[in-house]
């Protein structure tokens, strides 16, 4: 049955009201919200109210991962987002659904294979405090030393011939060493690797992990709903790129595929036809015009090249004229860096030439 955006509007303010009318009269249901950071939505009250509505009333609350798992990948891709304030929140409360002290600290060492070990450092340091706060050891009991593989079987022994030492780290540290380490579990490990694969928009990443991730016993729901709780933490493009990813290794297995526009995570469909476009864009306090600016730029820095053709194309129709946009495409890349301009001026042109419209001057 077609939905019209209209009634994907009413759906998600019908749905905010019951959330909310939830809260107040069953608040034992909302008992594990934590709450924020004194002051942390003074400056931005609608992003007050999607967190509590959507992140924690509805995401947080749906059954298709335990608060354990979802604490987990939350931990996972804060560390890899090097976004520290959430990264010590979601460790004290990811302690509190059930996640070890032992699992905690082989999440940042294994995450920090996959984002980089800056992000690994500042998740220690965090994870240190959270310990000392929480009067919890310094070092977890469990954690055990090193212990290097002795001729280990090599996972991926033709990998990288131009560069031995990134294939020996690949082959004898990260599989035969981290992912053999028996702090997690090869499911865990498979969940948090999806999705910081997932928020860092690592298209092969995400494509090998979700097949990895289904041999290791994560079921279909499981990585569908993997994606959609990560689009809340690295934004809405890296669910629909990751979305399209699973899709394909899913119908590649022979697996059955959901109906609609991202059979990877059918959720995201609700989400982005709702909360994204049925009520975020439709908010008065800024134009069409000005959100397409601000969508335009936040793409364009993230290398995000299918969501930037996307909005380049809807920014255009929403009035802004290729002088404004390939002024903006000059204006993001001193912040972003030139490979994202040369990727943005790239795909702008290929959508002016589509539209038989001239290049700026």
């Amino acid at each position: 049955m077609f939905i019209t955006r209209s009634r994907f509007t009413s759906y998600f303010r019908f749905h905010k009201l019951v959330a909310l009318a939830v809260l107040f009269i069953f608040p034992t249901a909302y008992a594990q919200q934590p709450l924020p950071p004194s002051g942390a939505y003074d400056a931005s009250p609608y992003l007050g109210q999607v967190r509590n509505t959507y992140v924690y009333g509805d995401i947080w609350e749906r059954p298709n991962l335990s608060k354990r798992d979802r604490s987990m990948i939350t931990v996972a891709v804060n560390q890899a987002l090097y976004a520290t304030n959430e990264l010590r929140l979601h460790m004290g409360r990811a302690l509190d659904n059930g996640v070890t002290q032992t699992e905690l600290s082989e999440i940042i060492a294994h995450v920090m294979w996959y984002s980089g070990f800056p992000t690994g450092v500042n998740a220690a340091r965090v994870v240190a405090e959270v310990f000392s706060e929480r009067g919890l050891p310094n070092t977890p009991s469990g954690a055990s030393s090193r212990q290097p593989p002795l001729d280990p079987e090599l996972e991926f022994p033709g990998a990288y011939p131009q560069t031995p030492y990134l294939r020996d780290l690949l082959n004898q540290v990260v599989y035969a060493e981290t992912w053999k380490r028996s702090e997690l579990s090869p499911r865990d490990r498979s969940m948090i690797t999806v999705a910081v694969g997932t928020a860092l928009y690592a298209s092969s990443e995400v494509r090998y992990h979700v097949g990895r991730a289904l041999i290791n016993d994560v079921t279909q729901d499981e990585i569908s709903e993997i994606i959609t709780h990560v689009a809340f933490y690295s934004g809405f493009p890296t669910g629909v790129n990751a979305s399209r990813i699973a899709a394909e290794v899913f119908e590649g297995r022979g697996l059955p595929l959901a109906g609609g526009r991202f059979p990877g995570a059918p959720y995201l469909e609700e989400l982005i036809d709702g909360l994204v476009y049925g009520e975020t864009w439709s908010r008065e306090q800024l134009s069409s015009r000005d959100r397409s600016l601000a969508t335009i730029a936040v793409t364009l820095a993230g290398y995000q090249s299918d969501q930037l053709r996307v909005h380049l194309r809807r920014g255009l129709d929403n009035g802004l004229t290729t002088q404004e946009i390939a002024e903006l495409i000059a204006q993001v890349t001193l912040y972003s860096g030139f490979p994202t301009g040369v990727n943005g001026s790239r795909i702008f042109a290929e959508i002016l030439r589509e539209r038989g419209m001239p290049l700026p001057d």
